[in-house]
């Protein structure tokens, strides 16, 4: 089983302090560290520190708001393009688990997406039939390169692909979201399962047992599509880049999540986020329902 847990706010220097290096170490849960492009100078500090600490850690690349933020179709080469600057950023000598591409619209249209996917699923991506097999080419280059240096490449998704078809050429969903992930060689494939959001967007027509409720379908659903390669992403503890995420109540909730998605058949989970765990501590607590201690 792993477990992993996303920083998408915090600043290296609160990544490499001892005491959060300790705990990361002392529940073996993998670090996954939000790269923007004014990090790449200090990213070599995080990783000695990681490494010094026997701290599992991967690298979440994210270019600037103003492009997109994560990744997609529609500003996929200048994504990888910054992913392929990360890369050789990288030191000889550090030990790297994973890059993770969070695999997005951007802002507002996730916003939209999050709230509502009725407003989002109808529309149609911008891109041609060529741009959109273009952008999966740039996608799967950087895969094999990411391969080539050792590392795994995953994918971060959001729940509304396990609408698609599993089979056949069309995949309406990740067409309209702009995001390719079918047919791509990820190593792993996380799906954004956050009950807090499906409990706190939904208007109140989502309680937390229906909330729970959609977590055990969407990690059964998660597990058929993508088999051993499939994990979930759990959470949310604090708000992230949106600023607004409805959180959980107290850790008891993320162990039953944890829980859920384990019966479901799925046993890599992801919690959203660190930043989150630290400053709604005690953060031992959060760390052992991740744990499912």
């Amino acid at each position: 089983m792993r477990r992993r847990i996303w920083s998408e706010t915090l600043p290296f220097t609160a990544l490499t302090a001892p005491s959060t290096l300790a705990l990361l170490a002392r529940y073996r849960v993998e670090l996954i560290a939000a790269v923007r492009p004014w990090d790449l100078a200090a990213l070599p500090g995080l990783l000695g520190a990681c490494n010094d600490a026997g701290v599992s850690v991967g690298l979440w690349p994210m270019i600037e708001d103003a492009e997109g933020r994560w990744a997609s179709a529609s500003n996929a080469p200048r994504f990888t393009a910054f992913a392929r600057r990360l890369l050789d950023a990288l030191p000889p000598e550090a030990l790297v688990r994973d890059l993770a591409i969070d695999l997005e619209p951007p802002f507002g249209v996730v916003a939209t997406a999050m709230r509502s996917p009725t407003a989002v699923l109808p529309s149609v991506s911008s891109l041609h039939d060529s741009g959109w097999a273009a952008a999966r080419r740039e996608f799967r280059s950087l895969i094999g390169e990411v391969r080539d240096r050792g590392l795994q490449c995953s994918a971060t998704v959001l729940p509304f692909v396990l609408l698609d078809p599993s089979t056949g050429p069309l995949r309406p969903v990740q067409r309209a979201l702009s995001v390719p992930v079918d047919a791509l060689p990820w190593d792993h494939v996380n799906v954004m399962l956050y009950t807090s959001l499906f409990e706190g967007w939904s208007g109140g027509l989502i309680r937390r047992p229906r909330a729970l409720d959609l977590l055990a379908r969407g990690a059964a659903a998660t597990r058929r599509r993508f088999g051993d390669s499939a994990g979930v992403s759990v959470g949310v503890v604090d708000v992230g880049a949106l600023g607004d995420e409805p959180r959980y109540r107290d850790p008891a909730e993320l162990a039953v999540d944890v829980a859920v998605s384990l019966s479901s058949g799925v046993d890599v989970i992801n919690l959203f986020d660190l930043g989150g765990v630290l400053r709604r501590g005690p953060a031992e607590a959060w760390f052992e329902a991740l744990s499912g201690a």
